[in-house]
């Protein structure tokens, strides 16, 4: 047991600066980037829902409440990760890219008849992007060129806890330790080249609470699961410098002390249910708020407004309980996700709308979920940005048993 738990805890360690580039969109620039979508593929497939959904086979990272329904002492172990093609066009032209990475490495389990735990390495935003510009010189008419790059993100470390009261309800938390760096440059163009590059470290801890109701009505075959969760606003703190050099010498670049002042992370709010008819089909509902009218932060000079995000997924399982091969035991899922965003560019509003398909696939102690997705970002209009783009989420679940008693030494 300890010799598992050392090596997923070593990956973990070593995949900590990996898990970050996730979302090479211009958008990132704002703030402290774009937040990633950081769950296991089978949530993300059924439109980015989670809240009122159970996980006996997988990892759910939007409700710690559901880490009770784990079966008693199973182990799971969850690796997923992310490729995204994105299309990005605006009045000054188009572009193309394409990135990946890991989005999740985590472990949990059951101790007890009424508890468990977990842990897990998530990214939490990705900065990643480069465009050019311009910015008037002063006393005349004209422009420099000046071209903007980032990179780097907030990066977490949770521990999850979970309790469940009766054979219905539970409860649970997760305190998380959020890290990272971005960096920040900008190269103007005139007679000579002035490079600036900001590096910002952050660090914070933040907190969230979740809870699922479960009942079964006999009669009509009918499970319904209703949830709900609360992230508690937390302040990012935020420590940097600022190199200038010019012509790229840097042996004789200037480094100064950045007066950076913290970030804040916004309360969020949601609810959700699902619905299981016949044990075959379930569909599932989320709606979450994030306050982030009430954050402010001064690295960029965005507008923030509240956020809210619908999600709507529906679920086929297997029409038998024994299926015979791979193919009588695939689990088919779709999704619809509308997020209104939380920032505004020259006034507009970034909002994005998805569409997700995705497969589950079990296998004796592994589960395998792929999703496909669809979605739009931004709108086409003079001095904004629109992205399509395509993403491939893959999950894999291993299933293992601990804490098993050895009948012959």
């Amino acid at each position: 047991m300890y010799q598992k738990l050392t090596i997923v805890l070593f990956f973990a360690l070593i995949n900590v600066q990996k898990l970050r580039a996730q979302d090479s969109s211009p958008y990132s620039y704002f703030g402290i980037g774009t937040f990633n979508n950081t769950d296991n593929a089978r949530n993300i497939s059924l439109g980015n829902t989670g809240i009122a959904l159970q996980s006996p086979d997988y990892i759910n990272s939007k409700n710690p409440a559901s880490i009770t329904t784990i079966g008693l002492q199973n182990v799971i172990y969850d690796v997923s990760g992310l490729l995204k093609y994105n299309n990005i066009s605006s009045n000054q032209g188009k572009d193309s890219r394409f990135n990946g990475n890991f989005t999740n490495l985590g472990i949990a389990m059951r101790i007890s008849n009424r508890v468990s735990i977990g842990a897990s390495v998530q990214p939490t935003t990705s900065t990643d992007y480069k465009f050019v510009s311009t910015i008037p010189v002063e006393g005349t008419s004209g422009d420099y060129p000046i071209t903007y790059e980032g990179s780097g993100g907030i990066t977490n470390l949770g521990v999850t806890a979970g309790y469940k009261i009766n054979n219905n309800w539970s409860i649970g938390g997760k305190v998380k330790n959020n890290f990272g760096t971005i960096s920040r440059i900008e190269t103007i163009t005139t007679n000579s080249e002035l490079e600036i590059s900001r590096n910002i470290r952050y660090t914070g801890f933040s907190y969230g609470l979740g809870t699922q109701f479960n009942k079964y009505f006999e009669k009509q075959r009918l499970q319904l699961t209703l949830g709900a969760i609360v992230n508690f606003k937390s302040n990012l703190n935020a420590k940097g410098e600022s190199i200038y050099t010019e012509n790229k010498d840097y042996t004789n670049s200037v480094t100064t002390k950045l007066s950076s002042k913290s970030t804040t992370l916004p309360l969020e709010m949601g609810i959700g249910f699902s619905v299981l008819k016949n044990d075959r089909y379930r569909f599932s509902f989320d709606y979450t708020q994030s306050k982030w009218s009430e954050v402010k932060n001064t690295i960029t000079n965005e507008k923030y407004y509240n956020q809210n995000v619908y999600g709507l997924g529906f679920e086929l399982l297997p029409e038998s309980k024994n299926p015979k091969n791979v193919g009588e035991a695939l689990i088919y899922r779709f999704g619809l996700n509308y997020d209104t965003g939380y920032f505004k560019v020259n006034n507009r509003e970034i909002n994005k709308m998805e569409a997700t398909f995705g497969v589950g696939v079990p296998m004796n102690k592994i589960i395998l979920n792929i999703g496909y997705g669809y979605g739009k970002r931004g709108v086409l209009t003079t001095n904004a940005i629109k992205e399509n783009y395509h993403m491939l989420n893959i999950s894999i679940d291993f299933l293992d048993k601990w804490f098993t008693k050895r009948y012959i030494n």
